[in-house]
């Protein structure tokens, strides 16, 4: 084999593998819609693959069991699913972003909250949760603003 032919061969297979390390870094708003993309079919499935990307809840099946229960229950009382909105996203430093979604049903939003970590080369969901406290939340700020607006100097 000639060197030039060494040299070529070297590179396509160092080409090769840099194309495929991106394939597998994943950004999280590939997560985040991947996440919605198998929540519109199967919203279980949708959260086993969010627990999926992080292998430490392993050792927590009985958490997610209960947590998944826990929202098929409440989706089931919300009636028709009409899709999600980006609400917020958070980060704190380059590894730890909070990203929320309004999830729209014909009842009621739910809110989802992504905590997600990137401790060296690739994202993974520490922490998901969900509540529809949404009311409550836009009452107190409406307050504080009310209060804002009232103070006089």
């Amino acid at each position: 084999m000639t060197m030039t032919r060494l040299y070529k061969t070297i590179f396509f297979i160092l080409l090769s593998l840099s194309f495929l390390t991106k394939s597998f870094a994943q950004t999280t708003k590939e997560i985040t819609d991947k996440f919605f993309g198998l929540y519109e079919k199967d919203p279980i499935k949708a959260v086993e693959y969010a627990f999926s990307t992080n292998k430490w809840f392993d050792r927590n099946q009985d958490g997610v069991a209960n947590l998944k229960t826990k929202l098929k229950n409440t989706i089931d009382l919300c009636g028709e699913y009409y899709g999600y909105e980006l609400l917020s996203e958070k980060t704190a430093g380059v590894g730890l972003k909070m990203i929320t979604f309004i999830v729209k049903y014909d009842r009621q939003p739910i809110r989802f909250s992504f905590f997600l970590y990137k401790p060296k080369d690739t994202w993974k969901v520490n922490n998901f949760s969900y509540d529809e406290n949404i009311d409550d939340d836009l009452e107190e700020a409406t307050k504080a603003y009310r209060l804002k607006e009232n103070i006089t100097w």
